[in-house]
């Protein structure tokens, strides 16, 4: 998946020649989404054919019969926007069509309290989850002593205890271990507490119906309307891929539509019906108001320091809806402007130069370029570094775009790439390689790894994501084996300066320069005779060649904005459009089982942008 610039860039970036050759097959449509708990699912109709990837077009590399049961591993959509469901096929990752699969729960069924039951914290801080899972979102955390209002209780799929707690104006889980039951029922339980409806966030999210809290009775008025209060905030619909829209503050009013994920709507009153369920009310067309639960809306925050902050950094207006909306999700993350002092137009004209940014093949139309040299209609479209095509300016645009990735699933394109003891440690290394069999997850390995951060000043999280890239989850290549031949001994887990030249292929090169060059060379701890002097060599190679040369971020790293106009498009560390992104993808799987860190995100500002952020074209 990765394509290098080869003879086109100085020195330092031949360190990451060899990675065309690892991951030229795979596709560049994004990462999976990961189930952080274990699903399991049926095959309802079959026999069904596992790909190699999402979407009809990759290899076909078995199939499935009717009735086979199944474990999830996550989820992803092809180009057309059909779901695949990821499994682990004769020990080969492959995907499945979502619609030929009936979902299965283990969740243990939601016993309510009534009256609700008041208990403690003898523990803290806890996290208080979206459902009974440490697999499920983090929604906050309590802290030691705080009084807590019980709802419920549910056995999640590791058959622990969870306790169902009121959480602001929602509900979430924490572990009963962590809590303490009072003797005595609440007294101040509101009306109707034994009557709530479960909220989304106490339903498992692959359980969800495509549509939440749709009415399973023919809707009717309520005849009372409930006491609004004012609230005049942006929201953003989050949690489901379709919202229902009420005439009223109630499943029991008529729906009037249905809002998408990431719909933004401005809140102009919130309403608590009789069930004690917060709705927030907004325009919905120009002539009528509808109504929305309140657990589907993320608020933005109106947190004056936070705004003062944004001014400060001179982030631009079209940034900061988005910045609110992940500062009141973490509000310990840190967000800082990288003033670039260049034009969004000149930038971008730079980065058109046929060759600096490529997509697969396999992309729509609409991301290849059809400049001349790129494309005629007699021979199609030109081949790039073997097999790629030259992007578009509209995709490119996209990519370079800063806005559309300020969200929970990209914003690590912008994470700061150097060491912070704050941020980094052996958990996150280890939430990265306890996932898909990956070949680092081992005591010495993730030492090793933070050690090697943490002597060459790079982020250590960056590091473990840059090994995966190169070797694989699996790590089956002859450059870390130890034993390839005329370089037994000899190690290079990043590929430093690995691609082919003359008679050696890039495996054999990369190990040649590990081992001196044949000259004795000791820069960078060489010869790396063991697993820690090349992950420690290779991170020192990095740190010089990119980390202190502006380029800490993946978004720097793809597109070299920080050094002057005249840099741009020179220095690339890969030429796939895509690349930076994805990389940012498997570094966020470090902050998947917490994500309460000060991590900071250095965000490019341009002048002369475009109003809004640049769409991707279809």
């Amino acid at each position: 998946m990765w394509n290098r610039i080869k003879s086109r860039c100085i020195a330092l970036l031949t360190a990451a020649a060899v990675m065309l050759t690892v991951f030229a097959v795979m596709p560049a449509a994004g990462t999976a989404d990961v189930y952080g708990a274990t699903i399991k699912g049926i095959i309802k109709s079959g026999p069904v054919n596992v790909r190699s990837y999402a979407g009809t077009k990759y290899k076909k590399l078995g199939t499935l019969p009717k009735g086979k049961t199944i474990t999830i591993k996550g989820t992803k959509k092809d180009r057309a926007g059909q779901k695949w469901y990821k499994i682990i096929f004769k020990s080969k990752t492959g995907y499945v069509a979502a619609k030929y699969v009936k979902l299965k729960s283990s969740l243990g069924t939601l016993k309510k309290y009534s009256p609700v039951k008041k208990g403690v914290m003898k523990n803290g801080p806890v996290n208080i989850r979206a459902n009974a899972g440490t697999g499920y979102k983090k929604v906050g955390v309590v802290k030691k002593h705080a009084a807590v209002t019980i709802t419920g209780e549910r056995t999640g799929k590791d058959r622990a205890k969870w306790y169902q707690i009121k959480y602001k104006t929602r509900r979430g889980y924490v572990l009963a271990k962590y809590v303490t039951v009072k003797k005595t029922a609440a007294t101040t339980a509101p009306a109707a507490a034994s009557t709530v409806k479960p909220t989304e966030s106490e339903a498992a999210p692959t359980t969800r119906p495509t549509v939440p809290e749709a009415p399973t009775t023919k809707p009717t008025e309520p005849s009372q309307a409930p006491v609004e209060t004012a609230v005049n905030k942006k929201g953003t619909v989050v949690n489901t891929d379709s919202l229902n829209v009420r005439s009223g503050p109630g499943t029991g009013y008529t729906k009037i539509g249905t809002l998408s994920r990431g719909k933004s709507i401005t809140v102009l009153a919130k309403a608590v019906n009789a069930a004690g369920e917060l709705w927030y009310r907004f325009s919905y067309s120009s002539t009528q108001m509808g109504y929305v639960h309140s657990s589907y809306i993320n608020l933005e925050s109106t947190d004056e320091a936070f705004e003062e902050w944004m001014n400060q950094q001179g982030f631009l207006k079209s940034y900061k809806s988005k910045l609110r909306t992940l500062h009141a999700a973490h509000p310990k993350w840190i967000f800082k402007t990288q003033q670039t002092g260049l034009k969004w137009s000149a930038m971008l004209e730079k980065e058109k130069k046929l060759g600096i940014n490529l997509v697969e093949p396999t992309s729509p139309d609409s991301w290849k370029s059809k400049e001349p040299g790129a494309y005629d209609s007699k021979n199609g479209y030109t081949k790039f570094d073997g097999r790629w095509n030259a992007a578009s300016e509209e995709i490119i645009a996209y990519y370079m775009d800063p806005r559309n990735f300020l969200n929970e699933t990209s914003i690590y394109l912008f994470m700061d790439h150097s060491f912070d003891a704050a941020s980094q440690d052996n958990n996150t290394i280890k939430s990265i390689v306890s996932r898909n069999n990956c070949y680092l997850n081992t005591s010495r390995y993730i030492t090793a790894l933070y050690n090697a951060g943490k002597a060459s000043g790079v982020n250590p999280n960056v590091i473990t994501a840059m090994a995966i890239v190169e070797q694989g989850w699996r790590g089956g290549t002859g450059a870390i084996s130890g034993t390839y031949p005329k370089y037994e001994g000899y190690y290079n887990h990043l590929n430093i300066q690995a691609y082919a030249a003359g008679s050696m292929n890039a495996t054999q090169r990369g190990l040649w320069w590990a081992k001196g060059q044949d000259t004795g060379a000791t820069t960078f701890g060489r010869p790396w005779t063991s697993i820690e002097k090349s992950l420690s060599g290779g991170a020192s190679f990095y740190a010089s060649g990119y980390v202190t040369k502006k380029q800490y971020t993946y978004y720097t790293k793809k597109f070299n904005v920080m050094n002057g106009l005249n840099a741009v498009a020179t220095h690339q560390y890969m030429t796939n459009v895509a690349g930076a992104t994805t990389e940012g993808n498997i570094l966020k799987y470090a902050y998947d089982k917490n994500d309460d860190y000060p991590v900071v995100f250095h965000i490019p500002v341009y002048s002369g942008m475009p109003s809004s952020a640049c769409v991707r074209p279809k």
